[in-house]
């Protein structure tokens, strides 16, 4: 079979990109499989760890004229025994006027990997005009319908992670409440790094936060924090290899922290989890294929300050097993994923 993954602008760095390489990677052993980027990504190494089989298109240049070029070129030539594979429900409206208009009948897939409400990248009517559906999450699989579309053709996924088999995560059981964030570096926006410091502000000094990702907004969560005077209680790690390994070493974290506004299955707490690392995170559409709570992880409602140092204090106060943390995690693993994507794709 051909299969034509289609993907939008992405950072290298993120959940979405592992989950390609692992579905591509796995997919191409048994069939002809084509990677279409439409962004210059500002770090490339995920496309090293593609197999060699896989066929990379990328845009030459940033312009969006480069952009449609491409995927008028990659549409325009799609063939009737084809499958094409939309990461970006942008271009989905777009992929079935042409298919329209050269009377061709490949198969047309959106496969979403962030929320459908509560943001302002697309539009989520665009997506129906897939013929079916992959959903990383519960959420994503309900709004879909909520658009309207058939059951029949919204398919499950979730998305892959491999299994642990090293020495999981064990806190340091002083006073001190450590969290970890991963992830981009946003005051604003999607992460909502700001309701995050101002929790850690209103819990006090017995919480520490350690930060590992990118910077995105000129250092302003730095600013911010020394702004509301919860800098000292933060460290910032920046990008790193070995992210799970420094986490483990060095961190030592009570949980993982997500304040985020929306996500699609946050990849980053099913990879803690993996580790023994149970979640802190807000009530986002997103957390509930992941978080079974005082289980392996506490919710909090989202913009509700009183509650965030709540839940906080009770995850100081909660005994989580790291055993029992990562077991929760073993329909996401890469085998029983692999079973799924092949139901799929067969």
């Amino acid at each position: 079979m051909k299969l034509t993954f289609v993907c939008p602008e992405l950072s290298g760095n993120g959940g979405t990109e592992t989950v390609i390489d692992k579905a591509l990677n796995h997919l191409v052993k048994r069939h002809q499989v084509k990677l279409v980027v439409t962004s210059i990504p500002a770090n490339r190494l995920w496309l090293d760890v593609l197999d060699p089989n896989v066929e990379i298109l990328q845009v030459p240049s940033s312009s969006k004229l480069s952009k449609l070029s491409l995927l008028l070129k990659v549409l325009w030539q799609a063939s009737n025994d084809e499958t094409i594979v939309m990461l970006g429900a942008n271009v989905i409206k777009l992929a079935a006027k042409i298919r329209q208009i050269r009377r061709r009948h490949w198969r047309l897939i959106s496969w979403i990997h962030y929320s459908l409400i509560n943001q302002d990248i697309f539009n989520p009517q665009n997506i129906t005009y897939a013929d079916e559906h992959w959903a990383i999450s519960t959420p994503i699989a309900n709004q879909l319908a909520d658009l309207g579309i058939e059951k029949g053709s919204i398919h499950l996924l979730l998305n892959p992670v491999t299994p642990y088999t090293g020495p999981l995560n064990h806190p340091l059981g002083d006073k001190v409440v450590r969290l970890v964030y991963v992830g981009q570096i946003m005051l604003h926006g999607q992460k909502n790094l700001q309701e995050l410091l101002d929790g850690i502000k209103r819990y006090g000094n017995g919480v520490h936060l350690d930060l590992f990702g990118a910077k995105k907004d000129d250092n302003l969560v730095e600013k911010y924090a020394k702004e509301i005077g919860v800098l000292d209680q933060c460290t910032f790690h920046g990008w790193t290899t070995n992210l799970w390994k420094e986490v483990l070493e060095e961190v030592h974290p009570n949980a993982l922290v997500l304040t985020s506004k929306y996500e699609g299955l946050p990849m980053v707490m099913i990879e803690a989890m993996a580790h023994g690392i149970p979640c802190f995170t807000a009530d986002f559409s997103g957390y509930e294929d992941v978080i079974i709570p005082s289980k392996n992880g506490l919710v909090y409602h989202l913009g509700d300050l009183d509650d965030f140092t709540q839940t906080l204090e009770r995850v100081r106060k909660t005994d989580f097993y790291s055993t029992e943390v990562q077991n929760t995690m073993c329909k996401f693993y890469d085998d029983n994923y692999y079973k799924r994507l092949k139901q799929l794709v067969d």
